[in-house]
């Protein structure tokens, strides 16, 4: 069973959905009843804070799982939630500053 929890592509699975839970819970949360979703996605881009929201749901959200990971001695996924994170960073990084 370890080993099939263990493994690279399940930890980028991971690392790619729960920024975009965390940031939709945040949403549920927070906004649910100020405002529908596409009222929120346009106030992140009209305000210019999608970029900050994207970091916080990627940084937070992935932190616990890569840990947790590590704890459980699942290092194959740790790795595949890190990639998963670094690939963000990037794609911050050119939404951020338009590289």
């Amino acid at each position: 069973m370890k080993s099939k929890i263990n493994s690279m592509p399940l930890g980028v699975f991971i690392g790619i959905v729960v920024p975009v839970l965390s940031i939709l819970l945040a949403y549920i949360v927070k906004f649910q009843g100020e405002m529908t979703i596409q009222e929120f996605m346009d106030s992140l881009l009209i305000h210019r804070i999608y970029t900050k929201v994207m970091a916080l749901g990627v940084y937070f959200g992935n932190i616990v799982f890569f840990f947790l990971f590590i704890k459980m001695d699942l290092l194959k996924a740790a790795r595949g939630v890190l990639l998963a994170t670094i690939l963000y960073s990037f794609a911050i990084m050119i939404f951020r500053f338009g590289m």
